[in-house]
Order: structure tokens, then sequence, then C-alpha cells
């Protein structure tokens, strides 16, 4: 009986949550616009900083979405938004990661602002999607 209660109060958390992570990934997408700026400017380290965050608030939203999607009992390989699985779009955070480690290594910055415009940048709008999704699917459950 004590793990359905927890179980349910899990559950009833994760509304929170997940409005949370929402208004979380906007302002990270603005975040990361803002950011390609600063590695052009003297100070990068202050810019590589940022980015270390936006890598880690990122990580965070993955662990939230692997306990979403359990609690929903979500498949990982469903197809939620244009063609996106989570499991697609934790591969394509993966990549992108391992580019940006790599470019950061390189001292690449002309390449790490490329990376951050046209990869990382399209793959938080598409989590901002991934993430209403599972919010629809939380809400048909509450209701």
């Amino acid at each position: 009986m004590e793990l359905v209660s927890e179980n349910k109060r899990q559950f009833d958390e994760l509304g929170t949550v997940l409005m949370n992570m929402k208004d979380y990934l906007h302002n990270l997408e603005l975040g990361c616009q803002e950011l390609s700026v600063g590695f052009y400017g003297a100070n990068k380290s202050q810019a590589i900083e940022s980015l270390t965050q936006v890598m880690e608030g990122l990580n965070y939203y993955q662990k939230l979405l692997k306990s979403a999607i359990f609690l929903l009992k979500i498949d990982f390989s469903e197809s939620l938004h244009e063609e996106v699985s989570i499991a697609v779009l934790f591969d394509r955070f993966g990549k992108i990661f391992a580019s940006i480690l790599e470019t950061t290594e390189n001292e690449d910055f002309s390449l790490l602002t490329d990376i951050i415009e046209y990869d990382l940048i399209p793959a938080i709008s598409t989590s901002q999607e991934v993430l209403g999704i599972v919010q629809g699917r939380y809400e048909e459950r509450v209701i």
C-alpha cells in the first residue's frame, strides 16, 4: 500500500515539475540565443561556464523526462513530435554534447556558435514540443 501512495505522490508532483520544466526550457532557449554572442567577445570563459550550465540543465531535463515517461507509461521509442521519439531526442543531445565538448577543447568558437545556433537551439525547441505532448498525456491521466 505504501508503494501505491508513493507512486501517487510522484504522479501528483509530476504536473508541477513538468510546468516548471516548460518555463525552464523556454528560458534556456532564450539564453542560448544570447550565448552565441559571448563567444565573439574577449571573455570566453563566462560563455563556456554558461554553456556548461545549459548542458547540465538539459541533463536534468532528460532525467525528468525519463521519470515522466516511466510514470505515464510512454514508450521510449514512440514518435511524439515530427517523427521524434524520446530516444531520438536523447541521441541528438548526446551527439550535440559531444560536438560541443570537441569544439570547446579545440577552441573553435566559430564552429561552437554554429553548433549552438543550428543544433542546440533547434533541439531545445523540439524538447519543448515533446514536453508539451508529455504534459498533455499527463493531463489526460489526471482527468
